[in-house]
């Protein structure tokens, strides 16, 4: 497939039945690993899902970054930035406009103000197994998002969500999602 053979000149890892519909943004840092396990799909044009504004985005920020998306990972129009690492688990549907980030991007310094970071950190990121994401959602550093979980839209993650749980709102809210819904 050529899309997957110009991904690869991005040195970015293929598996075999990945599938790319439209141009993703891919910026690796050298040394970094961006990492499509098997039948990995990513839509990033509007022809493919209505919702889209922007294509895909992935971004290593730092040499020893990495960004993974496990077999049969979908994701679409949806931003991912790492400084340290983002994992995203089998089976897991990521939606348009959502954002995963994992660095802090500014600092503040009572004697300086606003900081410019030559290196950025990050806190891992890891997302389960057999979860939802909905469209614009902010899923930030250092978190862990159990497996079958459901976040809904427009959702802000800034701690960990257990698995079998549902997570809504600003900052997000947890509740164990409905037996007739677990590990359907």
């Amino acid at each position: 497939m050529l899309k997957a053979a110009l991904l690869r000149l991005k040195g970015v890892q293929v598996g075999r039945g990945c599938y790319v519909d439209g141009k993703p943004r891919i910026l690796r840092r050298k040394g970094s690993h961006i990492i499509l396990h098997d039948h990995v799909v990513m839509h990033s044009r509007k022809k493919s899902n209505p919702l889209l504004c922007n294509p895909v985005s992935l971004s290593t920020l730092e040499p020893e970054a990495c960004i993974e998306l496990h077999s049969h990972c979908g994701i679409s129009g949806c931003t991912i930035e790492a400084a340290s690492k983002v994992s995203i688990g089998e089976y897991t549907i990521v939606g348009p406009g959502t954002v995963i980030y994992d660095a802090k991007e500014h600092e503040y310094s009572p004697e300086c103000g606003w900081l410019n970071r030559t290196r950025r950190t990050g806190k891992p990121i890891t997302i389960g197994k057999r979860c939802y994401i909905g469209m614009n959602c902010i899923i930030l550093k250092g978190v862990t998002i159990g497996d079958d979980c459901v976040i809904s839209a427009g959702t802000i993650i800034n701690k960990d969500v257990p698995s079998g749980h549902i997570a809504f709102g600003n900052p997000a809210q947890y509740s164990l999602l409905p037996e007739h819904l677990r590990q359907c």
